[in-house]
């Protein structure tokens, strides 16, 4: 291991186990506020369009314009099928029902297939060498949470676009690997302080070892970045 990875992992590990899952709670927090706000405004605005549009169709109606009252009710319709599609990829942010009904590894593949849609530069090359029954179920909301944050943090900081994602089973181990091809960081140089790309890491980190996992990292400038965790079985 380098210099600069063992700075590193030596900086994060820093500090007592409350202010650890204080810097967990506020990446909580943080995705807690995100997907308030989408609620607020996006969802709350078109079920206030929808009763809008619903109204105006009623009206039509009464007024006899039955073929535009039928159009508008036709449009409502599409909205409402939109608005569905918004709470059901929220609630999977939250936490995906797909992990208790078909499990971990078809929601890696669905979760991947979307961030593909909508981040389509870049691109999550999925390496899954692991049997459903070998991840136990603690770990599936872990793990998932995990490649989410990763995930974000390669959008908001990464400037890749390639990932390379390892899902695997040691001899007593499941891993999980995340590597890109972005800009990077320099080890020696990155401090905790200020960085919301520490804290994304940070906050990894900590997931990793509140459930019992072992953390570690690798960044080179101009090499991307390279996240491990892994936890014994």
């Amino acid at each position: 291991m380098s210099k600069g990875v063992q700075k590193m992992m030596g900086g994060m590990r820093s500090g007592n186990p409350s202010k650890r899952f204080s810097r967990l709670l506020i990446a909580e927090e943080q995705e807690a506020k995100r997907i308030g706000s989408k609620l607020h405004h996006d969802l709350a605005q078109s079920l206030d369009a929808i009763k809008s549009d619903l109204g105006r169709a009623i009206q039509q109606i009464k007024d006899k314009q039955i073929n535009m009252g039928i159009e508008t009710i036709e449009s409502v319709i599409l909205r409402i099928q939109e608005t569905t599609k918004q709470m059901q990829t929220l609630g999977m942010q939250l936490r995906p029902p797909t992990l208790d009904d078909i499990g971990i590894l078809a929601t890696i593949s669905w979760f991947c297939e979307q961030f593909q849609k909508t981040h389509s530069g870049i691109s999550v090359n999925r390496h899954i060498d692991v049997q459903e029954k070998d991840v136990p179920n603690f770990l599936k909301h872990v793990i998932y949470k995990i490649l989410q944050e990763a995930l974000n943090n390669i959008v908001n900081h990464g400037k890749a676009n390639v990932v390379q994602l390892f899902l695997s089973k040691g001899k007593r181990t499941v891993e999980l690997t995340v590597q890109d091809n972005g800009q990077g960081f320099d080890m020696e140089r990155e401090t905790l302080a200020g960085s919301t790309l520490i804290l994304g890491l940070d906050s990894i980190k900590e997931r990793t070892e509140l459930s019992g996992g072992v953390f570690a990292i690798e960044s080179v400038i101009g090499k991307g970045i390279n996240i491990r965790a892994s936890w014994p079985i």
